[in-house]
């Protein structure tokens, strides 16, 4: 009987101490999200993307924008399809469609980790989607929904008026937050611009 005390007394201690352990690691996990969303130098690779965005007809701010929110200035981010670099950049769609572009081999997986080759490759991929949705007033926001979610996808989103809506047609509720998470901070980069020249 008191060795049977025991072994339920050392099960329960092993649960409980299991139990804390995973609430401190979850602790520190979510901490951890939190320092990497909240310290973010987001003026890295500043000369990177004006020379880029600035090649591609760009604002650099916009391109700064989607940098932010596709790898948080990281240009070693991996996402979860695949996707790479600073602009995380889909092999098989945008590098395709640039090496296409410019009849050349699509540089492999390894080399698009240089941020001034995936920042080349992430604006003339966001520039051609400027291109395309020229005429609508929401261009940008077409432009940004194609780069997350494909052209099909982006041209069902169009607007039926070319001075239109697009945010309200996104149906898939992560483009749809991606987009205005870009735009947002795309709106608070012009006005610290704004801000800073009124200053001088």
């Amino acid at each position: 009987m008191i060795g049977s005390g025991r072994k339920k007394s050392l099960t329960l201690r092993r649960i409980f101490l299991s139990a804390a352990w995973l609430v401190m690691a979850g602790t520190a996990l979510y901490y951890l999200w939190i320092y990497r969303e909240l310290v973010v130098d987001d003026s890295r690779f500043a000369s990177e993307i004006g020379e880029a965005a600035a090649k591609h007809g760009l604002d650099s701010r916009l391109v700064r924008a989607v940098v932010y929110e596709e790898s948080r200035f990281r240009p070693g981010a991996i996402g979860k399809a695949g996707e790479i670099g600073l602009m995380q950049i889909i092999p098989s769609r945008a590098a395709t469609d640039w090496a296409k572009a410019h009849n050349e081999p699509c540089p492999e997986a390894g080399v698009m980790f240089s941020p001034r080759i995936n920042l080349e490759i992430g604006c003339w991929y966001l520039s051609d989607g400027l291109r395309r949705f020229r005429d609508y007033k929401a261009a940008t926001e077409l432009a940004l929904a194609r780069y997350n979610a494909g052209l099909t996808r982006a041209n069902k989103w169009k607007p039926k008026e070319k001075d239109g809506n697009v945010i309200d047609n996104i149906t898939i509720a992560s483009t749809k937050k991606y987009v205005k998470n870009i735009m947002k901070r795309y709106r608070r980069y012009c006005r610290e611009d704004a801000v800073k020249k009124s200053g001088e």
